[in-house]
């Protein structure tokens, strides 16, 4: 949206400049250079800072851009040149319809019909044929553009490789799961990353050149039965019959093809399965399969009554949400606070995250969790006081942005809650988000152009962490509690922490420590400059009632750290927990 407003905004700045010298005797010539010099400025001004408004933001500027389309063809009335200003016209319509939704484009095509109306009869600054001649080429432009964009978003073909892509996969998925009655349907899924990074030392062609090949070469190998598709960067998927014994033949054959490490993970259809379940447990297995290295492959075992119990517990009324204070660290006022599930099991107690996390993530259920974390979370945070500035940090598996839908459920959640964007912070484990990602990477842009902040979570403690930051759409850092902890009574130096703390301030973000414990490592890590604190220290997670306390006027500028605390709380909090 940035890149093309900057290039509309610019295009009618350079027409109206060039217009306004070429002209000979204008007397408003110099009413023009400002106008057109304004949507120059505007351009610049877009293409280097337009990534960080919001979608709200780029559609109010329609307006102020038509305005000022309407001052040139006023200060030209009489001249030809007010058609070099309405022939811009359709550069508007263009970007509206590449980018909103029916509603948002019949508003501002109605804004366009209505100036060119206007310059017609009551400015007469154009002449009739040119009127009926935009306003057809406008509704030219708007269908087509609206089309390309339609076409291009339901397109179910990878233009690299020429196989199906994930949208593809889910199509063939849903329409075999239909028909495949002996239910001996095995989704395999091979991750081709190990096979790239050698490449791309030699560029992007390369990397290119080596996935177009083993597209082919696998395409070739798997058969005329056997769907291949590419679903993500790297991942490929392949969707057997023949039950298990067939699945594994078939990826022997491909990792022949390969010759090199490729991990690969297989789930079996199970009855009542549908194909996004099948989807998360073929995920779930190449997941345990990467971390084994190699060209391990792990089977996806039927965990469909692990599935059905965690179902169980949160109809029940097991899983609770906690809130972890966030302080400022100039002052130790509450900003926010961070959203934790808790499991307590009528059955077993109280359960460790670090004990049902694990399995949530092997059966699937742990996508469900997540959105039912999400809403609960935007729910709370929408009652706690309107005047005070605050946020809610949810966090968001890298896995569970690859998935389409991703999107609109968390702006379902905004809008269910009446929580402002602005107020929601998603926090990315680094080591779980696949840089490479181009779904995951596209979802957190779009997110963020809503006013949505992302944070990297455990940052430092992920493979390739700065080679990969450039990469990934941030707003916050937050630094790993095992490097906090490093802070001992004795401890005056951190140089990792200031390192941290000095290339996010080089890059624009804000810095949240986790895990601050003692008043030492408080002092430590604000002498470095971090923005924020969690940690014990300033309170363990709890009741959400505490935060809303701690956020009402009257309740003092500064948190007192025992004020949150709770004896009945034990163990830090990390990611979910």
């Amino acid at each position: 949206m940035a890149r093309l407003a900057s290039v509309c905004y610019l295009t009618g700045g350079l027409v109206g400049f060039l217009t306004a010298w070429l002209v000979p005797a204008w007397d408003e010539r110099a009413a023009a250079l400002v106008v057109s010099t304004v949507a120059l400025l505007a351009g610049v001004a877009i293409a280097l800072f337009g990534a960080r408004l919001s979608v709200r933001a780029f559609y109010l500027a329609i307006f102020p851009t038509l305005g000022l389309l309407a001052v040139q063809m006023g200060m030209q009335r009489g001249h030809a040149e007010a058609v070099a200003a309405a022939l811009l016209l359709p550069l508007v319509s263009m970007f509206l319809h590449a980018f909103y939704d029916h509603r948002s484009c019949l508003i501002a095509d109605t804004a366009v019909l209505v100036l060119l109306v206007v310059a017609w009869v009551a400015w007469r600054a154009l002449p009739v044929a040119i009127v009926g001649t935009l306003v057809c080429v406008n509704a030219v432009v708007a269908s087509v553009t609206g089309w390309l964009v339609h076409t291009a978003a339901e397109a179910e073909t990878d233009l690299l490789t020429g196989l199906p892509n994930r949208r593809g996969l889910n199509r063939v998925l849903r329409s075999a799961l239909a028909g495949d009655a002996d239910h001996r349907l095995v989704l395999v899924l091979l991750d081709a990353g190990p096979l790239r990074s050698p490449a791309a030392r030699d560029g992007t062609a390369a990397e290119d050149g080596l996935l177009r090949t083993l597209a082919a070469g696998w395409s070739a190998e798997a058969g005329s039965g056997t769907v291949l598709a590419r679903y993500g960067d790297t991942t490929f998927a392949v969707l057997v019959r023949g039950g298990v014994p067939a699945a594994t033949a078939t990826l022997e054959r491909l990792r022949a093809v390969a010759g090199g490490a490729v991990p690969a993970g297989t789930a079996r259809w199970e009855p009542g399965d549908d194909h996004a379940t099948l989807v998360n447990r073929a995920e779930s297995a190449l997941s345990e399969a990467r971390r084994a290295g190699g060209s391990a492959t792990v089977h996806h075992e039927d965990t469909s009554g692990i599935a059905a119990g965690f179902e169980a517990a949160l109809d029940a009324g097991e899983f609770s949400v906690a809130y972890q204070p966030i302080v400022a660290a100039a002052d130790g006022r509450v900003t926010g606070a961070e959203a934790l599930v808790r499991w307590s099991s009528r059955a077993r107690g109280p359960i460790p995250p670090d004990e049902f996390i694990p399995d949530a993530e092997r059966c699937g259920f742990i996508r469900t969790l997540d959105r039912w974390v999400l809403r609960t979370a935007c729910r709370t945070a929408a009652s706690w006081p309107a005047g005070v500035p605050s946020k809610i940090t949810v966090n968001v598996s890298g896995r569970e942005l690859d998935q389409p839908d991703y999107y609109d459920d968390v702006v379902a959640a905004l809008a269910e809650s009446g929580l402002a964007a602005e107020r929601l912070v998603l926090e990315v484990t680094e080591s779980t988000l696949d840089a490479d990602s181009v779904a995951a990477l596209e979802v957190l842009r779009r997110l963020r152009t809503l006013g949505i902040r992302i944070a990297i979570d455990d940052f430092g403690t992920g493979y390739s962490s700065l080679s990969r930051l450039h990469r990934l759409p941030a707003d916050i850092l937050k630094i790993d509690r095992s490097f906090v902890a490093a802070l001992g009574a004795g401890e005056e130096d951190a140089p990792i922490v200031a390192a941290i703390t000095g290339l996010a301030r080089t890059l624009g973000l804000r810095t949240v420590a986790e895990g601050v414990e003692d008043q030492h490592q408080a002092d430590v890590l604000r002498r470095y400059g971090c923005d924020e604190f969690q940690g014990w220290l300033y309170g363990r997670a709890g009741e959400p009632e505490r935060i809303a306390a701690a956020l009402a006027p009257g309740a003092g500028e500064r948190l007192s750290g025992p004020s949150l605390r709770s004896p009945a709380s034990s163990g830090p909090s990390r990611g979910r927990s």
